[in-house]
C-alpha cells in the first residue's frame, strides 16, 4: 500500500506540502535509503526464517505488538484496529511487519524480490514511524525558513546542479513512487526541499554561535555531565549494607566486595540526561562517594561515583545537543498554529 504522493501531508500557512515532498526530503536527508535497507533486510531474514522452518509463533511476536502499541498509546482494541484503517494498514500488514521486526537483528544471505520491497517500504515506513517523523522535520525546516525571514534574512537561489541530481536520485529510487511524479513536479519539490535545508542550516548557524551554546551548556550543568560510576546489585538487603560498609568504613573496592559476595560490579558511563535516575541518585555526590542499599526489583543496589565531568562546548555530542536546543527555542514561535497535519502518517 502506498499513500498518494501527491496528497497534502500537512499545510504550513496554507503552503501545501504533499506526501511526495517529504518523502523527496527524506531522500535528501539519505534517511530513504536507511528506510530501503532495513527492509530489504527484513525480507530476506523472513525468507530465510520460513526456508528453516521457523513458523513466527504469537509468543514470539506478542511482545514485540504491545511494546508498539503502547508506544502509540494504543491499549484498546478498538483504538488499535481505528489506528492501522485510518492509514490503509490491515491486521495482515501488521503481522508482516512484526515479522520482519523480529528477524532485524539477524544476519541472512538472500535477494529481495523489487517487487516485495516496493509493496511494505510504505507500511513499514507508516508502522516504524518514520513517515510521520519525516514529515514533523521537513514542518520544522519550514519553520526555520519562517524564522529566518523574520530576521530579514532569505535563503540563496538553489543551484540548478544540486536540483537536477536530487530529481535524478528521485527517478531512480523506484520503490519510492517518486519515479513516477512528472518531473517538472519534482523540480518544484527539489527546489523547496533544498531551499528548507538550506534555511534550517543557516538558523542553526544564527542561533548556535559560541556565546549561545555556553549559556546553554551552563544551564544544564546539573542534568548535563557525563557521569562514570560502579555499581552492584546484592541479592540480600542485610549482604548489600555489609558491602557498603566495608567500601565506605574500610576502604574495599566495591568489585572486590561484590566477588566476595558472589556478585559482580560494572563499570557504567552515560550523560546525565540519558541515565536520569542514576543521575538524581548522584545529585551532590564526589568522586569516590557510594550511594545505597537502594532496592530494586532484581535485588539491592549499591552505586560508588568514579567521575563526574562538568558539560563543555567541545563535546560534540553536547554542542549538538545545545544547538537543537536553541534551534527549539528559536523556532516556537514560528511553529505554533501554524502547521496543519491533513494525512494520517
Amino acid at each position: 500500500m502506498r499513500p498518494p504522493l501527491a496528497e497534502t501531508a500537512f499545510a504550513f500557512e496554507g503552503r501545501i506540502v504533499a506526501i511526495g515532498q517529504v518523502v523527496l526530503a527524506a531522500l535528501r536527508w539519505g534517511e530513504w535509503n536507511d528506510l530501503e535497507r532495513a527492509v530489504r533486510t527484513g525480507l530476506v531474514g523472513v525468507q530465510c526464517a520460513e526456508r528453516d522452518g521457523s513458523s513466527f509463533a504469537d509468543a514470539e511476536l506478542r511482545p514485540i505488538l504491545i511494546a508498539w502499541r503502547r508506544e502509540r498509546q494504543l491499549l484498546a482494541a478498538e483504538d488499535y484496529q481505528a489506528w492501522l484503517a485510518e492509514r490503509g494498514l490491515t491486521l495482515e500488514d501488521m503481522s508482516a511487519y512484526l515479522r520482519r521486526s523480529a528477524v532485524a537483528e539477524l544476519t541472512a544471505d538472500g535477494v529481495c524480490d523489487p517487487a516485495a520491497l516496493a509493496a511494505v517500504v510504505y507500511p513499514e515506513a507508516i508502522l516504524d514511524g518514520r513517515l510521520r517523523a519525516w514529515a514533523q522535520r521537513l514542518a520544522q525546516h519550514e519553520g526555520a525558513r519562517r524564522a529566518l525571514r523574520a530576521r530579514g534574512d532569505e535563503t540563496p537561489p538553489m543551484l540548478a546542479e544540486e536540483v537536477s541530481e536530487l530529481v535524478a536520485a528521485a527517478k531512480r529510487a523506484d520503490a519510492s513512487g517518486l519515479d513516477e511524479i512528472p518531473v517538472e513536479r519534482l523540480r518544484v519539490w527539489a527546489v523547496e526541499v533544498l531551499e528548507l535545508e538550506q534555511a534550517w542550516s543557516l538558523l542553526a548557524d544564527q542561533v548556535g554561535h559560541d556565546e549561545a551554546i555556553e549559556r546553554c551548556l551552563s544551564a544544564h550543568r546539573l542534568d548535563w555531565p557525563r557521569l562514570e560510576w560502579e555499581e552492584a546489585t546484592f541479592a540480600r538487603e542485610d549482604v548489600a549494607r555489609e558491602a557498603a560498609l566495608w567500601v565506605r568504613d574500610e576502604g574495599m573496592e566495591l568489585s572486590a566486595v561484590a566477588e566476595q559476595a558472589g556478585t559482580v560490579s560494572t563499570v557504567e558511563a552515560a550523560y546525565g540526561y540519558e541515565v536520569r535516575e542514576t543521575a538524581h541518585m548522584l545529585t551532590g555526590k564526589r568522586p569516590g562517594e557510594l550511594v545505597g542499599p537502594i532496592a530494586t526489583g532484581s535485588g539491592w543496589r549499591l552505586v560508588l561515583l568514579r567521575e563526574r565531568v562538568l558539560p563543555v562546548a567541545a563535546d560534540p555530542q553536547l554542542r549538538a545537543r545545545a544547538i537543537d536546543e536553541l534551534l527549539d527555542d528559536a523556532l516556537a514561535p514560528h511553529l505554533a498554529g501554524r502547521v496543519e497535519w491533513h494525512a494520517r502518517l
